[in-house]
């Protein structure tokens, strides 16, 4: 059985060596140190009632003290351990049969069920706190994978088991930290024919481009190529890109 911090609620599971198992909740209707204090014993056997009454009397004066919220059917073999999240809303159920079951207490439904062992379960542990905040054993898991356990079993086969209700990772890979794409074989191959030529493109095209402005800047310039396009046209052709043999300073061997 489990309660709230505050005693107002109490959970029950009630499994017998065949059979389905019961999860049982109890409201709570006086404290239960008050009821204590008066002499009876809350929870305790029932005045007069039997083992299926809904509402359970103290001891004392016949006063009700807890009353029976709802029974439902939490799993359809025997439960062999059991532990209930810090946030008393998941139970983690362990069968004889090896299997985990994540069971919402609202829903009163299975999240996830998993055959996780081979032989009956022993010993199961819900998260003791909430999933932001990692446990030990967590951190490497938080940085391969950002996956955090909702409960731990251990079982007869002397195997333990981590399970979780997540679908995928929860892991955000900022967009400065992501992995490079490695360039595949072709495109390495390519890169290593054509980047000679092409840096010496780059090169030829800089020191055209400095030729340019140094024996042809006044006709290249803004005010020079609305005037006449024409005159920065030649200039570059003749002077820059093309040695005409009348230009000063070009020889050619003679045939």
């Amino acid at each position: 059985s489990y309660g709230d911090l505050e005693g107002k609620t109490i959970y029950t599971v009630a499994s017998g060596k065949r059979g389905a198992a019961y999860l049982t909740k109890w409201k709570v209707l006086v404290p239960l140190n008050a009821a204590s204090g008066a002499g009876g014993t809350a929870g305790g056997p029932p005045n007069g009632g039997g083992p299926n009454d809904d509402n359970i009397k103290s001891g004392s004066g016949g006063a009700l003290n807890i009353r029976n919220e709802y029974r439902v059917q939490c799993s359809p073999v025997p439960i062999s351990a059991v532990s209930l999240s810090s946030d008393f809303r998941i139970f983690a159920l362990g069968s004889v049969e090896g299997t985990i079951s994540l069971y919402d207490v609202q829903s009163q439904k299975v999240l996830k069920q998993f055959q996780g062992h081979d032989l009956p379960v022993t010993c199961m542990a819900s998260r003791p706190v909430d999933s932001i905040l990692p446990l030990p054993g967590e951190e490497v898991e938080a940085i391969d994978g950002g996956v955090s356990f909702d409960a731990l079993s251990a079982s007869a086969d002397n195997r333990l088991g981590r399970w979780t209700l997540q679908k995928k990772s929860r892991k955000v890979v900022p967009k400065s930290s992501s992995r490079r794409r490695n360039p595949s074989a072709i495109e390495s191959f390519l890169w290593n024919i054509f980047r000679i030529p092409l840096l010496l493109t780059i090169v030829i095209a800089a020191v055209a481009v400095r030729d340019v402005f140094n024996i042809c800047g006044e006709e290249v310039n803004f005010s020079a190529l609305m005037m006449d396009m024409n005159a920065a046209t030649k200039c570059v052709y003749r002077e820059v890109l093309w040695a005409d043999e009348t230009r000063t300073g070009v020889h050619f061997v003679p045939e």
